[in-house]
């Protein structure tokens, strides 16, 4: 273990402070106080350890994943798409998880919004704790659109990570396809057709 600063004398009796130290993002710092009297009688504590927190958590490998809460079918295919759409059928309540947000110094909480696709907010930035779920309710979500859920971790330097985003379809009833999928495009007389297995 290296000194990020060698033993000194304080002028004060009950404090110190140290100054142009050359700290990095992540390291772990103890201190050490030796106290000695007129007599030479010598004491010597060691504080706990505190983490140096310099730089954001990383999301690069964070996975935020929404839950639907639906009857009967987790995905429909909507025209024009060749992959399937998240979509729930409940308008008032989202459910969803997250994992993977990484840093050296530790992550201490997380937080989330939820938006609309027109960025109107449904719920502004919430502090989920340690938890990595949360279900919100009384949401005023219409058939039609998507909710946008943003989800994002704090470390012990209250320095916030980049946001991680997925986002849902709602729609009043929900459409289970079995078979396969036959899309038609016309155009200048031409017909195209594509199948898509499901």
């Amino acid at each position: 273990m290296d000194d990020v600063k060698s033993s000194w004398v304080s002028d004060k009796m009950n404090r110190c402070e140290a100054t142009g130290l050359n700290m990095t993002h992540g390291i772990t710092v103890f201190v050490t106080v030796k106290c000695v009297n007129s007599i030479e009688l010598a004491i010597t504590v060691s504080s706990s350890p505190v983490y140096i927190s310099l730089d954001k958590p990383h999301a690069h490998t964070a996975v935020l994943k929404i839950d639907p809460i639906t009857v009967t079918s987790q995905h429909e295919y909507f025209a024009g798409l060749a992959s399937p759409v998240e979509v729930q059928t409940n308008q008032s309540c989202l459910e969803f998880h997250w994992d993977g947000f990484e840093d050296v110094s530790p992550v201490t909480g997380y937080g989330y919004e939820i938006l609309d696709s027109f960025n109107n907010s449904f719920s502004s930035w919430t502090d989920a704790g340690y938890r990595t779920m949360a279900t919100k309710c009384g949401l005023p979500l219409s058939s039609g659109q998507s909710a946008v859920v943003s989800v994002r971790a704090i470390n012990s330097g209250d320095h916030w990570s980049d946001a991680l985003s997925k986002s849902i379809m709602i729609s009043a009833k929900t459409t289970f396809f079995t078979g396969k999928i036959t899309l038609a495009i016309v155009k200048y007389q031409a017909l195209i057709q594509t199948t898509y297995p499901i």
